[in-house]
């Protein structure tokens, strides 16, 4: 089955995980969590909105300490993103958590992969075509 949406590969040495955002995204963090994702995006990107302004290319651990992580958060979004990439199944959350490496919360690709599937989900786009003046 062809994933649509954002798709990406979070790799560190010997951990690999597939995650996939789309809308079903939303569905699965409802189902798991029972909480809105875009409202815990808002909440996130309220506490960061200076933080998550950098340029995925210029995040370090030096300058990740301006986040306010809600570890939380990150956790459940991961784990929604990683339960989306392998739907039709809906794998225990659990387990789904439990396969996170604890040291992805701490490097600088990884936090910048997320800060983009967050892009994702907020990003307007420009209506092409004919605009009307």
């Amino acid at each position: 089955m062809q994933k649509y949406g954002l798709v990406k590969t979070l790799k560190d040495g010997d951990h690999e995980i597939k995650l996939v955002g789309n809308a079903f995204t939303f569905i699965l963090y409802k189902s798991y969590f029972g909480k809105d994702l875009l409202n815990d995006i808002v909440t996130f990107a309220q506490k960061n909105s200076e933080a998550v302004k950098l340029d995925p290319n210029d995040i370090t651990l030096e300058n990740l300490g301006g986040i306010s992580f809600d570890t939380e958060f990150i956790l459940n979004l991961i784990a929604a993103l990683m339960a989306t990439a392998q739907y039709p199944n809906k794998p225990d959350i659990g387990e789904l958590i439990m396969g996170i490496p604890p040291h992805f919360l701490t490097e600088p690709q990884i936090i910048s992969d997320v800060l983009e599937f967050l892009s994702l989900f907020v990003a307007s786009k420009k209506p092409q075509g004919n605009s009307r003046k």
